[in-house]
C-alpha cells in the first residue's frame, strides 16, 4: 500500500514535470503563432488596404509557425462594417483559430486573434477521468492609429506634472476644426474659439478639456451619433507621443540666393535671409531648400505647383476660374488666345478647338523628370475659309519651360477628344518685376513675357486625337482636368491620383519610377516635390499677407518642412488667401504660431508636429491625409 501511494506521487510528479513542460511548450508556441498572426495581419491591411488578404496572411502565418500544412476549413473572409468580422479556421489535428477584424476610426484597425488546441496527455492520463485538456491564447495587432500620426501634435510638456502654461493653447475666433487625431504631451488650453476634433483628442494629462470642445465623427466630421463607416472621436488622457525623429534632409544644391527677379527659384543652400516683401510671385524647382537664416516673406506669393494658363471652371472648360497664381494679388496667372491667319495650307473646314497645359522638366538624383500641367479651358476658332491657320498666343504662367498644344478638330468642339499638336518652348526672360499688366499675350509689358506659334502642317489631316498614343506624341490625349476648389473663391484642386499616366501629371498627385516612368502611386518619386529646411538658427516667417502653397514627395518621405531637434526658434505661419504645407511640417524643438485661417487650404496635408503651438486671430482647418505623411509605424500588438 504504501509502495501503491508512492506510485501515484510519483506518477504525478513525472505527469507535472513532463505533460507540463509539453503544456508549457505548447502555450508558448501557440502564442508566438498568434502574436506572429496579428502582427501580419496588421502588416498586410497596411500593404494592401485589404481586410481578405489580411485574414489570409494571419492564417498562412499562423500555419506556418505551428507546422500545420494542411488548409484549414475556414468560415469565410470579409470585411468588417459596424459590426467586427469574424473568421474561424479549423485545422486537421482540430487546432482553431479566430480571427476578428475591427474598424476603430482614427484608431485605425485592430485584429483579435485567438486559437485553441488540444494537448494529449501521457502520464497525466493516469489522475484524470481521460479528458484532455484545452489550450489557448489571444494576441491583439493594431495598425494606423493616427495618435502616432497625429493632425496636429506637441511634443512640449507644458501644463503636466507641474511645468507651467500650455503646449496648445487656442485663443481666436470661430473653430479650429482638425479631421484626424490632436496629440499633446502638456496641456490643452481653449481660451478663445471653440475646438472640433473629427478623431481623437489625446491631451496627456487631462481626461477632459476646459472650453469649448467637440468630437466628432472620424472620417466625415459629422456630429455624433455616427453612422458606420463614421466612428465617434473621444478625449483620451495618458498618452505621450514620442519624437519619431525623421532623418535631415541631403542637400546637393550649391549655393543660391534670391538676387535677381527671376521668378524660377533654384534648391541649394540659402546663407541670407530671403526678405519676400516686394508683392512676387516664386516657382520653386523641385529639391531642398536650406534656408541657414531662415525666411520671411511678408507680402509675395511662393510655390512649386505646376499650372495652365487660363485655369478652367471645373463644370465648364470654356469659362476660366479663380487662377492659383493670381493669389495674393500678384498677378502672375497665364493666360492664351487663338486666332485665325492666311497660311499656305488648307486645314479642314468647322471650329477648331485647343487647350494648352505647361510643361517643364526637375532632376532629382541626376534624372529629369517631365512634369505636364492639367489642361487650360477651352478656345476656339472657326476656319471657313481656304488657306487658314491657327496662331496661339500665350502669356506665360510661373515655371513652364514649354507648353503643350491640344486641338481637337471639327466638329469635336471643346468636349474633345483633344490630341497633341506641337510644343511650344518658353524662350525669353520670365520676371516678376512688373506682373500687373499680366497676363498679356503679346507685346510688351509683363515682365513674365509671351509665346506665339502659328499652327499649320501641325494641323493637316491625318492630324487626329489619338487614345494609345503615348503621353508627349503627336495625337496623344492631355493629362486628366483639375477638380472643383475646396470652397468657394479658391482655385481648383490638382487632378485626383490614377494608374499610370492618368490623373495627376505635375504636381502632389504624381508619381514616377526612377527612371521618368508614369507608374501608380505610391511610387518612388514625386517629380517637383520640395523640401524647406530650417536649420538652428533659422525660422520660418510667412505673415498674413502672404501665401505659400508647397508639396513635398515621396523622395523626401512627405515632409515639407523640417527643423532638426537643435533648432527651437520661433516660427510663425500666417496666409493671406491660399496656403498649403502638403506634407508634414516637423520642427520637434520648435514652436509655431498660427495666425490665419488660410494655412492650409488644401484637401489633405501630412500634419504638423512641433513643440508647442498657439493658434490665434481667425482659426483654420487641418485635414490629415496618409497619401501626403511620412511612412506610417508598422503594425505593433498592444496586447
Amino acid at each position: 500500500m504504501i509502495i501503491a501511494l508512492m506510485l501515484t506521487v510519483l506518477i504525478g510528479m513525472v505527469a507535472i514535470a513532463i505533460d507540463g513542460s509539453r503544456a508549457y511548450a505548447v502555450r508558448r508556441d501557440l502564442q508566438a503563432a498568434i502574436d506572429a498572426a496579428a502582427l501580419a495581419a496588421a502588416d498586410k491591411l497596411q500593404q494592401t488596404g485589404s481586410y481578405v488578404s489580411a485574414e489570409q496572411a494571419a492564417t498562412a502565418i499562423f500555419g506556418s509557425n505551428l507546422r500545420l500544412y494542411n488548409a484549414p476549413a475556414c468560415s469565410g473572409y470579409g470585411t468588417p462594417g459596424a459590426s467586427a468580422w469574424t473568421v474561424t479556421c479549423t485545422y486537421s489535428d482540430g487546432t482553431v483559430l479566430t480571427d476578428v477584424a475591427r474598424v476603430a476610426g482614427a484608431q485605425g484597425s485592430r485584429f483579435t486573434i485567438s486559437a485553441t488546441r488540444t494537448l494529449q496527455l501521457q502520464f497525466g492520463r493516469v489522475l484524470t477521468n481521460g479528458a484532455t485538456p484545452t489550450l489557448g491564447a489571444t494576441g491583439n495587432g493594431e495598425v494606423n492609429n493616427q495618435r502616432l500620426t497625429p493632425a496636429v501634435g506637441a511634443l512640449n510638456q507644458s501644463g503636466c506634472g507641474g511645468a507651467a502654461g500650455s503646449a496648445i493653447s487656442i485663443n481666436g475666433a470661430g473653430t479650429l476644426g482638425v479631421t484626424g487625431d490632436i496629440v499633446s504631451n502638456g496641456g490643452v488650453s481653449v481660451a478663445g474659439g471653440s475646438l472640433a476634433v473629427a478623431g481623437d483628442l489625446f491631451a496627456r494629462c487631462q481626461s477632459t478639456v476646459a472650453g469649448s470642445v467637440s468630437n466628432l465623427c472620424y472620417p466625415s466630421g459629422a456630429t455624433t451619433p455616427c453612422t458606420y463607416p463614421d466612428v465617434a472621436g473621444a478625449t483620451r488622457s495618458g498618452f505621450r507621443l514620442a519624437d519619431p525623429g525623421y532623418a535631415a534632409p541631403s542637400v546637393t544644391g550649391g549655393s543660391q540666393g534670391i538676387g535677381s527677379s527671376n521668378v524660377v527659384l533654384l534648391p541649394g543652400v540659402y546663407a541670407s535671409l530671403p526678405i519676400l516683401n516686394g508683392a512676387h510671385c516664386w516657382f520653386l524647382s523641385g529639391g531642398v531648400y536650406d534656408f541657414l537664416a531662415g525666411t520671411q516673406d511678408t507680402t509675395d506669393f511662393v510655390s512649386n505647383e505646376l499650372k495652365p494658363p487660363d485655369e478652367p471652371d471645373a463644370s465648364n472648360n470654356q469659362v476660366a476660374s479663380n487662377q492659383f497664381w493670381d493669389s495674393n494679388g500678384v498677378g502672375c496667372a497665364g493666360a492664351f488666345q487663338v486666332t485665325k491667319l492666311t497660311g499656305p495650307r488648307d486645314l479642314p473646314f468647322g471650329i477648331w478647338s485647343f487647350v494648352i497645359t505647361s510643361v517643364r522638366t526637375d532632376t532629382y538624383n541626376g534624372v529629369s523628370y517631365t512634369r505636364e500641367s492639367a489642361p487650360s479651358m477651352c478656345r476656339s476658332v472657326n476656319l471657313n475659309n481656304h488657306f487658314d491657320d491657327v496662331q496661339v498666343a500665350i502669356s506665360n504662367v510661373p515655371g513652364a519651360t514649354s507648353y503643350n498644344i491640344y486641338a481637337a478638330p471639327p466638329p469635336a468642339g471643346c468636349g474633345g477628344p483633344f490630341g497633341l499638336a506641337t510644343n511650344v518652348p518658353v524662350t525669353g526672360s520670365v520676371t516678376n518685376t512688373n506682373t500687373n499688366p499680366c497676363p498679356l499675350t503679346t507685346g510688351a509689358g509683363c515682365t513674365l513675357g509671351n509665346e506665339q506659334v502659328t499652327l499649320s502642317s501641325q494641323l493637316a489631316s491625318p492630324f487626329a486625337p489619338n487614345a494609345a498614343a503615348a503621353p508627349g506624341t503627336t495625337g496623344a490625349y492631355p493629362p486628366d482636368p483639375e477638380r472643383a476648389p475646396l470652397a468657394a473663391g479658391l482655385p481648383n484642386q490638382n487632378p485626383a491620383r490614377g494608374t499610370g499616366a492618368a490623373g495627376d501629371r505635375a504636381n502632389e498627385n504624381n508619381c514616377k519610377s526612377v527612371g521618368d516612368a508614369y507608374i501608380t502611386c505610391p511610387g518612388p518619386v514625386t517629380p517637383g516635390a520640395v523640401e524647406l529646411y530650417y536649420p538652428a538658427g533659422g525660422c520660418l516667417s510667412a505673415s498674413n499677407t502672404s501665401d505659400t502653397y508647397v508639396f513635398s514627395g515621396y523622395q523626401y518621405n512627405w515632409i515639407s518642412v523640417y527643423e532638426p531637434a537643435a533648432n527651437a526658434c520661433s516660427n510663425s505661419i500666417g496666409a493671406s488667401g491660399n496656403s498649403a504645407y502638403i506634407g508634414l511640417v516637423y520642427a520637434p524643438s520648435a514652436s509655431v504660431a498660427v495666425t490665419s485661417p488660410y494655412v492650409s487650404e488644401a484637401a489633405g496635408t501630412g500634419g504638423i508636429i512641433a513643440a508647442s503651438f498657439t493658434f490665434t486671430g481667425t482659426l483654420p482647418s487641418f485635414k490629415y491625409n496618409a497619401q501626403f505623411a511620412p511612412v506610417p509605424p508598422a503594425a505593433r500588438l498592444i496586447s
